[in-house]
């Protein structure tokens, strides 16, 4: 071969590196972009949205990000936020529930999915992922949203800061604050990328006026946080909570938040915010590190948002109170969402009813029968089922009667395959979430064709919801709340249709008196 000859394959394999071969490329506001394209759909990811929260920026509101040179590659995924190695999983999580590593500082970052060939401005997915407010990230196998934007949708999912980088409160956090408030950082970058999103979004093909914001568990509560805060207003048009709108995560007043800031301070033997931004990450996340249960229950919350009458105004899983952003939510809950399994017998299931419902178990312990093993079982279940699903129809009924909101309602029941020689964990919390995004068939387990048809009704549902803000479909009419009398809601899943939730009217009035008298019926 004549050097002329290889010299000229080398400008044809050059050319074909550069361009040919080149994935698709995309100007925002900052810089280019360039992603992939695959199968039909092109993926960008790791697209900051801020700058990084590291040093001087640790435990402060985002700052826009900054414009870069050339194109930036955008074809890998970003580091999480940091956190705690979820290592290989607990109870019925496998490593495709999990945030893989990396972890940094450096993570305020969104992964966007779009359709390679657009038909007009398309709906705008953003989906907040979960993990209690202290792990979890955009990057989670589960979260891939190549499938669901092959519908015809736009998809984002976003990091945001967790656990003591994300929701740290301390007095002299407080004071140097511009809205003299600390411990919601986290809630801000979400804010801060959503706005993102809509300046940037209609150059990946999507409408800035149809966002829908969506999250599943810690992602609803920040949904919920998002529908009530002020500075979200404007922002999305529709939202989203699976696993749910009232949940009842805890939202302590930011006194409270401080004085746990203090005390973390004082372990660490600081005492001015300089010097906690001097603590590095690791030493961090070893000091507040919350530790998983075995048996599938969720890890103890330690870092969560906080009312601070700025961007946290209450508690949004009260129902009867105003809010920033009166649009259509969808919101409801799994089958089987934090159920304790290790309640087993008659006297476990007694001694659990009496330890959660104080004066008011005799009422429930004669509604659900535990005279046996088996029947004690089947109660827990139906118990934990009923006081969640009771509190959702409870608050959806305030929120319509308060602020005119329309609410969609729903139950979702069908069992996620268990892993080989794991436990059956049936509809268990965030097991929706691969057939939302279409990522069945990750891990080691078994779906047949029943599982992908129900990934196709959660996406119809979804699609319809976000294309005209109403998710009747295939399983026949929705109606909002407003429209129903009873215990009946949309139920996703084998049996799909609008049809009692809750196992019985007795059962339910007994759950509304208990909550007439304070009692909390979200999952925590």
């Amino acid at each position: 071969m004549s050097i002329v000859h290889k010299f000229g394959l080398a400008m044809l394999a050059a050319a074909l590196g550069s361009s040919a071969l080149a994935g698709p490329t995309v100007q925002v506001a900052q810089g280019k972009v360039e992603g992939i394209v695959k199968d039909g759909v092109e993926a960008y990811r790791a697209i900051p949205y801020a700058q990084a929260p590291e040093g001087n920026l640790r435990w402060r509101a985002p700052e826009p990000a900054q414009s870069w040179p050339g194109v930036r590659d955008a074809s890998r995924a970003g580091p999480a936020c940091y956190q705690a190695d979820g290592g290989a999983g607990w109870g019925p999580y496998t490593a495709e529930f999990i945030a893989p590593g990396p972890f940094a500082e450096d993570c305020l970052t969104a992964n966007i999915w779009t359709p390679a060939r657009k038909t007009g401005r398309l709906p705008v997915f953003v989906f907040i992922h979960g993990g209690g407010f202290g792990g979890g990230g955009a990057n989670v196998p589960i979260y891939d949203g190549a499938t669901l934007a092959k519908r015809g949708v736009v998809v984002v999912t976003i990091q945001y800061r967790v656990g003591v980088f994300g929701f740290l409160a301390h007095p002299a956090l407080s004071a140097e604050s511009p809205i003299h408030s600390s411990g919601n950082y986290g809630l801000l970058d979400q804010i801060e990328a959503i706005k993102w999103v809509k300046a940037n979004i209609a150059r990946f093909g999507g409408d800035a006026a149809n966002i829908t914001i969506a999250g599943e568990s810690a992602g609803a509560a920040s949904v919920s946080h998002l529908v009530v805060s002020p500075l979200a207003k404007g922002l999305f048009a529709k939202a989203v909570a699976f696993s749910g709108a009232s949940m009842g995560v805890p939202v302590p007043p930011l006194r409270e938040g401080e004085a746990v800031g203090v005390k973390l301070a004082e372990d660490l033997g600081k005492s001015t915010p300089d010097e906690l931004r001097n603590v590095s990450a690791a030493q961090l996340v070893e000091r507040t590190r919350a530790i998983p249960d075995p048996g599938g229950k969720a890890p103890p919350l330690l870092f969560v948002p906080h009312v601070d009458g700025a961007v946290v105004l209450y508690d949004p899983s009260i129902g009867d109170r105003p809010i920033a952003s009166n649009v259509a939510i969808m919101t409801g809950y799994n089958a089987a969402e934090m159920v304790d399994f290790s309640i087993d017998t008659p006297e476990k299931f007694e001694t659990a009813v009496r330890a959660r419902y104080g004066d008011f178990a005799d009422r429930l312990l004669r509604l659900y029968p535990h005279a046996t093993r088996a029947e004690a079982e089947a109660s827990n279940l139906l118990m934990a089922r009923d006081r969640y699903m009771s509190g959702v129809l409870i608050w959806a009924k305030a929120r319509q009667k308060t602020s005119g909101q329309t609410v969609f309602d729903y139950l979702y029941d069908h069992p996620y395959p268990p892993a080989p020689q794991g436990k059956a964990y049936g509809a268990f919390h965030s097991s929706q979430i691969p057939y939302i995004f279409g990522n069945l068939g990750l891990g080691n387990r078994h779906f047949s064709a029943g599982d992908a048809k129900i990934s196709r009704q959660w996406q119809d549902l979804l699609i319809a919801f976000m294309r005209k803000g109403n998710p009747s479909g295939p399983n026949g009419a929705w109606p909002p709340a407003s429209q129903t009398k009873g215990i009946k809601a949309m139920v996703i899943g084998d049996h799909p249709g609008f049809a009692p939730v809750i196992s019985s009217t007795e059962r339910f009035e007994a759950f509304r008196d208990y909550a007439r008298q304070g009692g909390v019926l979200g999952l925590m």
